[in-house]
């Protein structure tokens, strides 16, 4: 199973649907507004859409005109995502792309003037299945990177507790801070970006289909060697806290009743 996070955004005056630019990447092609659909990982197995003026959005590509429209309903209609989170999440039943083709990301405003709109997609390499019976917990981390405005930016985690040495699974992701949008993991040895939609309060509960194992294991690391995270944000933030869950996947895990 394999997940990847894209993302398109930009500010745009149109009340019909145009294509929205598709954000620098460095871990997939991007062409203009088109993001080339990678080997291997041509399913659809969700998309975002948010704006404060959004009124529709579409995902566009010659695979997709052969067959239907692809509407996205509902779409968020903030500068960051609220909550309850309205997104559209079909992980286990994902849309088949064709590989090698550009997808578009397109949107229509109402706004007498620009205004901003950002579409997320997730990448899967076919249908996912959520892990079921194993032991998940969560554990804390921070960033303090100066976020770019809408771009990505990586930075590293901080773990505010030391986990025992080990191999890890994470199984799922919350992400916060005043303008975040989306956060999404980078492993060492793993070449595809899963990710989440953000929380700008702790408080929030946020996009449920990202935690707790419901999109299976996203990726593995070593204790001494944890992922660090990109970052989609609409300010300039310098205080991100992200929550990962785990599964343990080999060593041991010290505390009570544990040996």
């Amino acid at each position: 199973m394999a997940i990847t996070l894209v993302g398109y955004t930009e500010s745009q005056d149109s009340a019909t649907l145009v294509n929205v630019a598709a954000l620098v990447d460095p871990h997939v092609r991007v062409v203009g507004d088109d993001i080339v659909v990678p080997s291997g990982l041509n399913y659809v197995g969700g998309v975002y859409a948010i704006g404060a003026d959004i009124t529709r959005a579409q995902l566009v590509s010659p695979s997709i005109r052969r067959r239907y429209p692809f509407e996205v309903t509902p779409v968020e209609i903030a500068a960051e995502p609220a909550d309850p989170v309205k997104y559209n999440p079909f992980f286990q039943s994902p849309i088949a792309l064709d590989e090698d083709e550009g997808l578009n990301f397109q949107a229509a405003e109402n706004n007498a003037a620009a205004g901003r709109c950002t579409g997320l997609v997730w990448l899967t390499d076919g249908p996912v299945s959520p892990l079921t019976g194993a032991e998940i917990f969560t554990i804390r981390a921070t960033n303090t990177s100066t976020l770019a405005t809408y771009a990505w930016t990586n930075g590293a985690l901080t773990f505010n507790d030391t986990l025992p040495a080990g191999q890890y699974g994470v199984v799922g992701m919350r992400a916060s801070s005043s303008g975040l949008i989306a956060a999404r993991l980078v492993f060492s040895q793993y070449p595809w970006r899963p990710g989440c939609i953000a929380s700008d309060t702790l408080g929030e509960q946020g996009a449920t289909v990202f935690r707790f194992g419901q999109l299976g294991i996203w990726g593995e690391f070593a204790h001494n060697t944890p992922p660090t995270v990109d970052f989609l944000s609409l300010s300039a933030d310098t205080s991100q806290t992200v929550d990962l869950d785990l599964v343990l996947l080999s060593g041991r895990l010290s505390g009570p009743g544990r040996s």
